[in-house]
């Protein structure tokens, strides 16, 4: 849904919604201009602390801080609109909006004046000017941030933010690089003869048990007749004798 507002200016926008027998409705009111000038403020740390998230705290905590920029700056205060932004980190924006009374002069006159206000408010903000009492003892400075609303960023935290991005890029970077290295090894034709060859060449050297000769002693007790007798016999059953039967013979051998 769209709507086209028709001048300049603060407008009430009432929103209803309803589910069932349930109705919500909503009421706020939003500034209307064809040119401004904006810009992100920060707080203190401890804020976020004592920030409860709801919008009447931050409709408070907007007024404080209108009235500090107003004292301060000597800005008119219909030329300005601070509105705390929900979330944490606590931030707000400033707006700057041109007078209410038609100026003299064109569009580029216009846009030097709210430029020439910028000027005035961001040289407040960055002598830390702008403050106030959030309770005894608590004292909450502000300050201008980047000039973006997202993401909102406190810009004292930004060389240590560079930092970071350039030590992961640095990480990532290096872990890339040695897997193209080992990749591109893996290709190499050298090295993939030796990988294959390299198993055969283990098998050369380390010899399998049924080729390892176990020798036996009561074998070799045995003479050479003895042997003899055991061949002549096995070829007259025709088959391989079994140990039960070689028998030894205690007899003299035959001389022919």
């Amino acid at each position: 849904m769209s709507f086209t507002f028709s001048k300049e200016g603060s407008h009430t926008v009432t929103v209803q919604a309803s589910v069932g027998n349930t109705v919500r409705q909503d009421q706020m009111t939003v500034a209307v201009y064809d040119y401004f000038r904006s810009h992100i403020l920060g707080f203190s740390s401890y804020l976020d602390e004592l920030n409860p998230g709801v919008s009447e705290w931050r409709e408070d905590i907007s007024r404080v801080v209108k009235n500090s920029m107003v004292q301060v700056t000597g800005i008119n205060g219909e030329q300005l609109l601070v509105t705390l932004l929900p979330g944490l980190p606590t931030t707000a924006e400033i707006f700057i909006l041109p007078e209410k009374r038609q100026r003299v002069g064109g569009m580029d006159e216009k846009w030097a004046h709210l430029d020439q206000l910028s000027q005035v408010l961001l040289s407040a903000l960055n002598q830390d000017l702008i403050q106030f009492t959030l309770k005894p003892g608590v004292q909450v400075n502000v300050y201008a941030t980047q000039l973006s609303s997202a993401p909102l960023v406190d810009s004292s935290d930004s060389g240590h933010s560079s930092t970071a991005v350039i030590m992961l890029v640095s990480v990532v970077l290096m872990c890339l690089a040695v897997f193209l290295i080992y990749k591109f090894k893996r290709k190499i034709p050298g090295i993939n003869t030796y990988t294959a060859e390299q198993p055969d060449k283990e098998q050369e050297v380390i010899p399998t048990v049924t080729s390892i000769a176990i020798p036996n002693p009561e074998g070799d007790q045995l003479t050479s007749l003895d042997r003899v007798d055991v061949q002549l016999d096995s070829k007259g059953r025709g088959y391989l004798p079994s140990h039960t039967d070689i028998k030894l013979s205690d007899e003299a051998p035959h001389v022919f």
